[in-house]
């Protein structure tokens, strides 16, 4: 009897032993099935957020301005980008690549498919119904000595055909007729990123050396992280590009036209 009792224990040991180990391999096999795909997971390399373009779009009808100087329904900063953009369908060569190329011109402006900076600015301009040729030859005139023609031309007086052109002169009109906005480019703050509207006319040190060589017109397309390209003409590239310049190079001047 007591053999039997023996037994029997013995029995319900195993027996529970078993039904343990059995739970154990049915509790592994349903972790491992359920971290297991017969489909290969596809993990991207990167964030998708860092691999889609941050592109800046600006509803150039809604920006507060309301000028219109050629009374075409489009506002005056919208016409100048629009302008600036024209000049990308046939990109101008820059006339300091050109041999025996006088770079002046009875009636100011170049052939079209020549051009320095400030041309590319004078162009955009007339699309909005400014002319730059007038404005910047009035201003010196009534003006003469808020301009350098003497110390670096030599001039004593105005000429309309090649004072609107020089970059010097242009930096000045500007300082003296459009809105100044901030020249330090910090595209990680949204506030001072929003200040850098496309239509606005930016200066340029591109080789560093403490002066302004450069202008451009800001434009609405950006980079892949959402930085506003330039529209300028300068020696490199050699023609009107549109280019991501703006976080590159030094700003020596920031402007809206007109100042309302």
């Amino acid at each position: 009897m007591e053999e039997l009792e023996e037994n029997k224990k013995r029995f319900s040991i195993g027996h529970f032993l078993i039904i343990i180990l059995f739970l154990i391999i049915v509790i592994a096999i349903i972790i491992s099935i359920k971290n297991f795909s017969f489909k290969e997971e596809y993990r991207p390399p990167t964030a998708l957020v860092e691999e889609l373009p941050r592109f800046r779009l600006i509803d150039m009808d809604n920006t507060g301005i309301s000028g219109d100087e050629d009374s075409d329904s489009i506002n005056d900063q919208k016409d100048i980008l629009l302008g600036a953009k024209k000049q990308l369908e046939t990109p101008a060569r820059n006339i300091y690549l050109e041999e025996n190329e006088p770079n002046y011109y009875e009636n100011g402006d170049p052939p079209e498919n020549l051009a320095i900076a400030g041309d590319i600015i004078a162009r955009a301009f007339m699309e909005a119904g400014f002319d730059l040729r007038k404005l910047v030859y009035e201003d010196i005139e009534e003006n003469f000595d808020f301009y350098p023609l003497k110390e670096i031309w030599g001039q004593s007086v105005c000429d309309p055909n090649i004072d609107y052109r020089r970059i010097q002169n242009l930096e000045i009109f500007f300082s003296r007729n459009a809105k100044p906005l901030d020249i330090l480019f910090d595209p990680s703050e949204v506030d001072n990123l929003n200040q850098w509207l496309p239509g606005d006319v930016i200066f340029l040190d591109m080789d560093g050396d403490g002066f302004t060589d450069n202008a451009g017109i800001i434009s609405d397309s950006t980079t892949r992280e959402g930085i506003p390209k330039v529209i300028y003409n300068y020696i490199d590239p050699g023609y009107t590009a549109e280019e991501d310049i703006l976080g590159e190079k030094i700003i020596t001047g920031h402007y809206r036209f007109p100042d309302s």
